[in-house]
């Protein structure tokens, strides 16, 4: 008779069978995980929404961080990165929403002291939250600048978006610091928020630049009942460009915004996305499944030629990452409060 351990472990593999190579459980118990960081000693940290940052090293899973955070609906303790030249420079950043002194999203930095991370300061604060949690954005990650993007939402105020003396609805870019970073379109523009790299999202909720070229891609929810329904996006992001939100849904063609690169008219909900063996992964939370998207082109004339499903039959996944020795990391979030748990769940899976 099979152990449990190993009936999940045989789930874990019949999945991907369909699409020639195969998924493995690294971990599994974790709650509502949001983020993974990948450290230079072979660990890695994973984020929980309820405000837990774990340390998985040689396998065993201990607390590294506990942060207090505002976690309802889809804010807490959300994107986690490591600053570039880490562990040079020994900081860990962290995007929560907190409640003390004003309900509010903001980007954090901790130190990192070999197996704990200790809070060090704020670097980021004011960006929009609401006592509905919703739309909070929440993914951040250092490009190949060296600066660090940060996705935010709308929460649901539909203006803010368009707004360029607001945070809320766009993708920012700041120095390790917290600084505006140089370069950005709107540094020297009165009434607009510096900090601002692109606007007109609804909810971003992925990050991932190509490996050759070196351009930003971004994955973000389309309209829920609103302003009709589905349209969720990938896009390619370009510095001071307006992404329609809510003036647009899906493909407008009005030369004012930018058009996404691919769009699900019913709608697929995505997680984060990332660049692995010449396509790009977009994760998908409603849509249960990991999406391959084949893309040809080039440099600012990327199309998609055609979309592959993955890995399916483990519910709702959220983040993709791809990890040091090469292979693909996928998380579940069926216990964010909208999925079907599973026995196990929450877990980390490896595509090899």
């Amino acid at each position: 008779m099979l152990s449990r351990r190993r009936v999940l472990a045989l789930l874990a593999v019949l999945p991907l069978a369909r699409a020639q190579g195969r998924a493995e459980e690294v971990v599994g118990g974790l709650e509502a995980p949001w983020a993974l960081a990948f450290l230079p000693d072979g660990g890695f940290l994973v984020s929980e929404r309820p405000g837990r940052i774990r340390l998985f090293r040689g396998g065993r899973l201990t607390p590294y961080a506990e942060l207090p955070v505002y976690a309802r609906g889809e804010s807490g303790l959300l994107g986690l990165a490591l600053h570039p030249r880490f562990p040079e420079a020994p900081y860990v950043y962290a995007y929560r929403t907190v409640e003390e002194g004003g309900l509010r999203n903001q980007v954090v930095r901790l130190r990192h002291e070999g197996s704990r991370g200790v809070l060090e300061r704020v670097i980021l604060d004011g960006i929009p939250a609401r006592p509905h949690g919703l739309h909070s954005g929440g993914r951040i990650a250092f490009g190949p600048d060296g600066m660090l993007y940060v996705t935010t939402g709308e929460v649901y105020e539909r203006a803010l978006a368009q707004d360029l003396a607001s945070l809320g609805g766009k993708i920012l870019r700041l120095t390790p610091e917290g600084a505006p970073a140089p370069g950005n379109p709107f540094l020297d523009r009165r009434g607009a928020r510096p900090e601002i790299y692109s606007y007109g999202h609804r909810n971003p909720q992925g990050l991932a630049w190509h490996p050759e070229t070196g351009e930003l891609f971004a994955s973000e929810h389309g309209p829920s009942g609103e302003q009709g329904f589905g349209h969720d996006e990938v896009n390619l992001i370009l510095p001071g460009e307006n992404y329609g939100w809510p003036q647009v849904v899906g493909r407008g063609g009005d030369p004012r915004f930018q058009d996404p690169l691919y769009f699900w008219p019913e709608g697929f909900p995505p997680g984060n996305l990332a660049f692995w063996r010449g396509a790009l992964y977009v994760a998908g939370l409603r849509g249960e499944a990991l999406l391959r998207l084949v893309l040809e082109g080039g440099k600012g004339r990327w199309r998609v030629a055609r979309v592959e499903r993955v890995l399916e039959g483990f519910g709702r996944l959220r983040e993709v990452r791809v990890g040091p020795e090469g292979a693909l990391y996928v998380t579940t979030s069926n216990r964010d409060g909208r999925g079907r748990v599973r026995p196990g769940d929450d877990r980390i899976l490896r595509l090899l």
